[in-house]
């Protein structure tokens, strides 16, 4: 299973943010404090369903938002 594309809503940095992600080795390149650690992190918290950098789930959420979400569709899922 491959995560094909990646969408984020009031996620840290991130008011909306979407990736579409390739089979193979994705990469992702920008100056510092874009949000390209916050996308690795997203990808950490759909897999354990936390983030690795902040416990707290309402530290997550963009300063001024009351929520945040993030939204994957992978290769190979029933949909």
């Amino acid at each position: 299973m491959h995560l094909a594309r990646l969408s984020l809503f009031n996620f840290r940095n991130h008011r909306e943010a979407n990736a579409e992600l390739g089979a193979q080795v994705n990469c992702f390149t920008g100056p510092n404090g874009v949000g390209k650690t916050n996308l690795l992190d997203a990808v950490h918290y759909l897999s354990l369903c936390k983030s690795y950098f902040e416990p707290v789930d309402m530290h997550n959420i963009l300063h001024g938002e009351d929520w945040f979400m993030i939204r994957d569709t992978c290769h190979g899922c029933r949909e």
